[in-house]
């Protein structure tokens, strides 16, 4: 702070003597400016004086006139010609001069600029007939502003009253005074003078200007009010140019502002002088200070004779408290963990700084408490090359060497889980290559680690799982894309290569890795071994196969032969009603065989469908009938909605008749069976492209089997089905090219949506 505050001296002095300066200016400004007011007001108050001398020359005619009149009344024409004449005769500026009685002229000068009789306010203007007026009411004088008369120029006009020795109004004096010899009788017009001078009056509304401009009253001129009967006419004065500034004033500011500049310029560059040596002085210092490390020295002893602000607060000693402390003992614990003496390494250090001890110690704080710290040390050498101190630099690296032991401790308990789990861990990078593989994986497909790292992770996948496996990573990356809450994975069933040529089917848990930016860095894979149950599907399929194509030779037999005992006769009635029985039950049992074909080929994808042009609305109300004894039984109501009214012609869909009849009288059937007695099933139709069909009934699908509603065996575990009639069911509208959903977002309710192509 004090070094700031000198580096401000030489701008205070700047400023100091800058203000002394516009101080010298001001003060020469304000004697210039008085001088020139004085120098106006005198040349203004000569102007002023000789226009009141004019001025009161001519009303001392009117005057004359006046008591001329006051005795003798009866003053002819000629005898006022004259006189009026010889008063004239040695001033000018005077145009006219007539007598007034009752408005009327009775006299004038010069003869010929009125007629006897003739009304003064008929030619005069208003304002001249209105001073009449107030002079003949008040008595007094009146002395109008320069007038334009009707002949173009201006007049001052002067009104005097005229009595009689009794004190009666005979009429009055009224003279035409020409307002520019007026005006340059009194030096106005004198150019010399270097003057811009104004006249204005002052009436009832205010200022009127009389002479001249008014920017004159509007620049700050000198006045000087002129008395006249009825009021004040003030002169107003500026130079001829305006106010102008002093002479000196250019000269001082330059002059003026060329010597602040040099004082401060050398002030600053003394004070940038003094302090270069003092700010290299304190730049160590405020490095050292304010470092956010232990900064210690300590000489050849091994005792302390420096150390920072920064060791004194982290370890908790008062400034200048650890002077002249040993390091070792007070600082630094004298055994180390491995319990060698720390004063013996102190020494070896001491010897020669270059030597790899004391690296990384604990440090005790006053309060006991112990932080570790990394220690970097250099040589403080004399001129001659003796090691006088040795400088110490530590930085804390106790949330360091926590973090590592934490590092450690987590790393040996997933190394334990990993390496004792039954499943097989694996990770890759970016590019599918094998980065990390668990122990498991020898003992479950043989291979050793160093055989898989590295290596793709597709080399080990049969050639079905790696296109699995491929679309699993798009899908993943789509859910990435998608802005997932949670890190993305997905199951699949993959199978692996073992080492001896084996091949194992691993049910596998995928979810990529990602960066702080969300980029995949790697995949993580967690597989649980389900070869087994791999082989018992495969195994149930085989059976189910072998059970579809084997049964319908004997079958053959059950179907045919009754039809030819009937034929042969010579049977009972009962007799008669079995074997068409045992006829229908295999015409039955040979429906449903081959529709398990159909299925299998729809699974394999080689069902070729047979499509017709079906009326969708009659298979429906077919489909009631069919149902009408359950829907009986437990009085439940169906209802068929389509979207925008039932239409006047049929709602035909191309499908295979026996397949759609089947596919939608086994949803119906499922909704008939959930609903309670009493309740009520609605089946709505949306005629678009594809068509929707909507089955809504009452009742909810247990929780439980929501997500595998659609898939094989999945069934309610109260349920007597056998899992088979949804699964074949969006089997069948898949292979018409559409699909069937379930949504059970309402409470107590189960919606079955098909849709199915209109074309």
């Amino acid at each position: 702070m004090p070094r700031r505050i000198a580096c401000l001296i030489p701008l205070l002095v700047g400023l100091a003597l800058a203000a002394a300066l516009a101080a010298i200016v001001h003060a020469d400004g304000l004697r210039h400016a008085q001088q020139t007011r004085l120098e106006v007001f005198h040349r203004l108050s000569m102007v002023q004086g000789g226009f009141e001398g004019a001025l009161n020359a001519r009303l001392l005619l009117a005057r004359t006139l006046r008591v001329v009149i006051s005795l003798d009344p009866d003053l002819n024409q000629q005898a006022f010609a004259n006189l009026v004449k010889g008063l004239l005769a040695d001033m000018g500026g005077v145009r006219f001069v007539k007598l007034v009685r009752d408005d009327r002229i009775t006299h004038a000068f010069p003869e010929a600029t009125a007629r006897p009789g003739q009304r003064l306010s008929d030619v005069s203007p208003p304002e001249v007939g209105q001073a009449a007026l107030r002079a003949a009411r008040t008595g007094q004088i009146q002395v109008l502003a320069p007038t334009r008369m009707p002949e173009g120029d201006e007049s001052v006009v002067a009104l005097m009253p005229a009595v009689l020795p009794d004190g009666g109004h005979w009429g009055m004096v009224v003279m035409w005074i020409e307002a520019r010899p007026l005006l340059r009788e009194a030096g106005i017009m004198d150019a010399s003078l270097r003057l811009d001078i104004a006249f204005r009056e002052q009436t009832a509304d205010g200022w009127r200007l009389m002479h001249g401009a008014a920017s004159v009253f509007a620049a700050d001129p000198v006045v000087m009010n002129t008395p006249v009967p009825q009021g004040v006419w003030q002169a107003g004065a500026v130079p001829l140019g305006g106010w102008r500034p002093s002479p000196n004033r250019v000269p001082l500011i330059f002059g003026g502002g060329a010597l602040v500049l040099v004082v401060t310029t050398a002030l600053l560059a003394i004070m940038r002088l003094l302090s270069v040596r003092l700010r290299e002085r304190e730049q160590y210092r405020y490095l050292v200070q304010n470092a956010r490390s232990i900064i210690l020295r300590i000489d050849q002893a091994g005792d302390i004779v420096f150390c920072n602000e920064h060791t004194e607060r982290l370890l908790g000693y008062e400034p200048g408290e650890l002077m002249g402390m040993p390091l070792v003992g007070t600082l630094i614990p004298e055994r180390g963990p491995d319990g060698e003496s720390a004063k013996r390494r102190l020494n070896k250090l001491l010897r020669d700084p270059a030597e790899p001890v004391l690296a990384e110690t604990a440090v005790i704080r006053r309060s006991g408490e112990l932080v570790w710290v990394s220690w970097a040390y250099s040589p403080v050498r004399s001129p001659d090359g003796t090691l006088v101190e040795l400088l110490c630099v530590g930085t804390e690296i106790t949330d360091r060497r926590k973090a590592e032991e934490a590092l450690r401790k987590s790393e040996r308990q997933y190394r334990l889980l990993a390496d004792n789990v039954t499943d097989v861990i694996w990770g890759t990078d970016a590019d599918l290559r094998v980065t990390f593989v668990s122990k498991s994986d020898l003992g479950l497909r043989g291979f050793a680690r160093a055989d898989v790292l590295g290596r793709p992770l597709c080399e080990f996948l049969t050639g079905v799982s790696r296109g699995r496996l491929q679309e699993a990573v798009a899908t993943l990356k789509g859910m990435v894309a998608m802005g997932p809450e949670q890190l993305p994975a997905v199951t699949q069933d993959l199978e692996f290569l073992c080492a001896d040529g084996r091949s194992i089917w691993l049910e596998t848990r995928l979810g990529l890795l990602l960066n702080e930016s969300g980029d995949s860095v790697g995949m993580l894979g967690v597989g649980r071994d389900i070869t087994d149950r791999k082989l018992a599907e495969a195994l149930r399929d085989d059976v189910e196969r072998m059970a579809r194509h084997d049964l319908k030779t004997p079958l053959g037999a059950v179907v045919g032969l009754p039809g030819e005992i009937l034929r042969l006769g010579g049977l009972s009635e009962a007799q008669s009603a079995m074997l068409l029985t045992i006829e229908q039950a295999g015409e039955a049992m040979l429906t449903l065989i081959n529709r398990s074909l159909d299925l299998f080929k729809m699974e394999r994808g080689t069902y070729v469908l047979n499509r017709s042009p079906v009326d969708l609305l009659q298979t429906l109300e077919r489909i009631k009938a069919e149902c009408r004894f359950i829907l009986r039984e437990k009085g439940v109501s169906v209802g068929i909605e389509v979207e925008g009214g039932m239409p006047d012609e049929a709602v035909v869909i191309p499908a295979e008749e026996d397949l759609l009849h089947s596919m939608l009288a086994n949803l119906l059937l499922n909704a008939f069976q959930a609903s309670p007695e009493g309740g009520s099933v609605t089946i709505s139709l949306a005629l678009g492209d594809p068509l929707t069909l909507t089955i809504r009934n009452q009742g909810e699908v247990p929780p439980g089997i929501r997500e595998a509603f659609f898939q094989k065996y999945a069934r309610a575990e109260a349920s007597p089905g056998s899992g088979l009639g949804t699964y074949s069911a969006r089997l069948m509208a898949l292979t018409h090219g559409g699909d069937i959903s379930l949504d059970a977002a309402t409470p107590g309710e189960t919606r079955v949506i098909v849709t199915l192509p209109r074309r």
